[in-house]
């Protein structure tokens, strides 16, 4: 029996037929989930080590790698088409500035978050020395998360299909997918 629930490899490597919009609302979808497992994993003092490490190393990967890759879509590919599409003033705008406001305020937190779940991987019987801190931090990081989400999802994301022109959401498809390819090293 496990007692905490890690889900299957949820790779970054978006769908090659996804939307733009279908990929954000994914990554959404997939920060729930760990956010959710960061407060399951706070509150896993008696779970197997193993289980606590594979929790948290998945929580390092998720807001480690994938965050980071949504959050350059959102700031680089969304934004910056909305502010150029839409007019001065109005709702719309005023969201996708507190958009890219709220992920300043949410680097922060994942900054604290990720350190003491790096630590549990290699050391799972640290838990119960960091809970208090990663529960604070989790509590913290969901309560941003929850009116950010909802401000993306309800007034910012729909106005891709109302505000962008079509060559517009291809470009913005062509650059999410290209920051999740991977890129060769060259050789020296």
């Amino acid at each position: 029996m496990r007692f905490i629930r890690i889900p299957g490899n949820s790779s970054t490597n978006a769908s090659a037929s996804a939307t733009p919009l279908e990929m954000l609302l994914d990554c959404h979808a997939r920060t729930r989930h760990f956010m959710q497992l960061s407060r399951t994993l706070a509150d896993a003092k008696n779970a197997p080590h193993q289980e606590i490490a594979e929790a948290a190393t998945s929580i390092l990967r998720h807001f480690g790698n994938a965050l980071p890759l949504h959050e350059a879509d959102e700031n680089e590919s969304l934004f910056l088409r909305l502010q150029a599409a839409l007019p001065p003033g109005g709702l719309v705008r005023e969201a996708a500035d507190t958009m890219v406001e709220q992920h300043n305020a949410i680097n922060e937190l994942v900054n604290e978050l990720l350190p003491l779940c790096a630590s549990l991987g290699p050391q799972p019987g640290h838990l119960s020395s960091i809970s208090h801190h990663l529960d604070h931090v989790a509590q913290a990081l969901n309560q941003i998360f929850v009116a950010h989400l909802c401000l993306e999802e309800t007034v910012v994301f729909p106005a891709i299909s109302e505000w962008l022109a079509p060559a517009q959401i291809k470009e913005m498809f062509h650059e999410m997918h290209e920051r999740r390819r991977p890129h060769a090293i060259p050789s020296t």
